[in-house]
């Protein structure tokens, strides 16, 4: 995930947190808010320009970089906006007259894009949207479309993306390091009064089972129990303690 798009998640639950009521239009910022508002106030309050109509049928047609069908949840991905698409002639169809033929917007696409969210997180799948109020799906449902905006694509280009540090994940390694002393206790629990199982010499190799804030849970030969996390060194970039 690129920093562009973490800053854009975070300030769509941002908006989410101030539970704003329902308005159209509103963005947010005034305690009011609507599905395509809860996309552009994030954008706002990222400091770029929303420079388009407040509506869901102009960013449709006007500010995605591609829009593509959803097929499967497998297509998203964090920070994808995903729209619900009506196509002409099905129940529901109520596509503005300046998106239709003869409108100022008309483009030959007669979908009406009527409601508009964000992904949040795709594991579980969390799709944050205003609707009557601020709302989180877990199933597609009806969300048929999605895609990236322009205004974010563009920004990430300007952005010099840093590699993250490596994260801990099981099955990954890690070596036993410490400022002082020549081992590293690993216990039967994650407590400094759990029971000692065996001390882990500085500069050997443990396997993590699952890691942890504080404790990590290790493996270490014939033993498995907990070590402290800040005497754990990732090994695989040199990045030090996780």
């Amino acid at each position: 995930m690129t920093k562009i798009i973490k800053l854009f998640i975070e300030k769509i639950l941002l908006i989410k947190s101030l539970n704003p009521k329902r308005r159209e239009p509103g963005d947010g910022s005034d305690g009011y808010c609507d599905c395509i508002g809860l996309i552009i106030g994030a954008i706002r309050r990222m400091g770029l320009k929303w420079t388009g109509i407040h509506g869901s049928n102009w960013a449709a047609r006007k500010e995605f970089v591609q829009l593509k069908k959803i097929n499967s949840v497998s297509d998203l991905s964090v920070g994808d906006v995903v729209l619900k698409g009506c196509p002409r002639g099905t129940s529901g169809w109520a596509l503005p007259s300046r998106y239709r033929k003869g409108g100022k917007y008309y483009n030959g696409d007669l979908t009406d894009y009527y409601h508009a969210g964000v992904v949040t997180k795709v594991n579980p799948l969390n799709i944050t949207h205003m609707s009557n109020k601020m709302t989180v799906d877990t199933k597609l449902g009806k969300w048929n479309y999605y895609g990236t905006l322009k205004i974010l694509a563009n920004a990430a280009k300007d952005v010099v993306e840093e590699p993250e540090p490596l994260t801990p994940s099981t099955g990954c390694k890690a070596v036993a390091v410490a400022p002082s002393g020549g081992s590293v206790n690993l216990r039967k629990t994650p407590s400094l009064k759990g029971a000692l199982l065996t001390r882990v010499p500085l500069g050997h190799t443990v396997d993590i089972i699952a890691p942890g804030e504080e404790w990590a849970h290790v493996s270490f030969g014939k033993y498995t129990g907990y070590m402290m996390a800040k005497y754990l060194d990732i090994v695989g970039d040199g990045k030090g303690k996780y």
